[in-house]
């Protein structure tokens, strides 16, 4: 008899102590889930750091363990999903490209509002095209922004051996308009010769495409006579 009762007293025991848990664990969860559906609750969505649009490895480049990066220092991100000549992601703002050591180590950085006049739009990662242009040694490259459907506008840069990034100078033009490209935000120029190079470029008044060409001075690219 003793037996049958300490059973039942250990059956109870047990059964109000998982229904202790139980209830424990509802109360728990609804509060979790009052938490998440209070919207003064949620934070807002929250960027530490510069945003890497193009994350460049220089070493099958010029040989150094080192990094090109385009960062979005100030800006806004959002998402327009109507056609249109940007579609899905948007990073627009202010940019910096800095160069680093293979350990992330700034070498130098460069403000690119100092040299573009608005603000940059990219909707893509993308990776930069390098070239020697001009014949000193230095790589060049392009970075490009969307005008219209027949081409973007392209800015001609040069990376300096102390890291820094310069604008080469195109007489008479702040940038190239450039139909036939190699990649969107940044395309490479088709060399002539050294130190000349060449774009190609629609022109929807007269319903088809032409070719400049770029010579260097030592000191900026000139347009050469179409006639030579």
């Amino acid at each position: 008899m003793k037996k049958i009762i300490y059973l039942v007293i250990s059956f109870l025991t047990l059964t109000l102590f998982f229904t202790s848990c139980s209830s424990s664990n509802d109360s728990n969860l609804l509060s979790l889930n009052e938490f998440i559906e209070s919207e003064d609750n949620i934070p807002d969505i929250t960027i530490l750091s510069p945003v890497t649009l193009s994350n460049n490895d220089m070493f099958p480049i010029n040989g150094q363990h080192q990094y090109l990066r385009l960062k979005m220092v100030k800006g806004i991100y959002y998402e327009d999903w109507s056609p249109g000549a940007h579609v899905g992601p948007q990073w627009e703002g202010y940019y910096t490209i800095e160069l680093t050591d293979e350990y992330g180590n700034s070498i130098a950085e460069t403000d690119l509002s100092r040299i573009y006049k608005e603000s940059l739009l990219f909707n893509a990662p993308f990776e930069i095209q390098f070239d020697d242009y001009n014949n000193d040694g230095n790589m060049d490259f392009t970075i490009g922004q969307y005008t219209t459907s027949n081409g973007r506008d392209y800015k001609l840069f040069t990376l300096r051996a102390d890291g820094k990034v310069e604008e080469l100078i195109i007489k008479d033009y702040s940038s190239l308009f450039i139909s036939t490209t190699t990649g969107y935000y940044s395309t490479k120029l088709t060399i002539i010769e050294n130190g000349s190079f060449k774009i190609e470029y629609y022109d929807n008044s007269q319903e088809k495409y032409f070719e400049d060409v770029f010579k260097w001075d030592g000191n900026k690219f000139i347009k050469a006579d179409r006639n030579n």
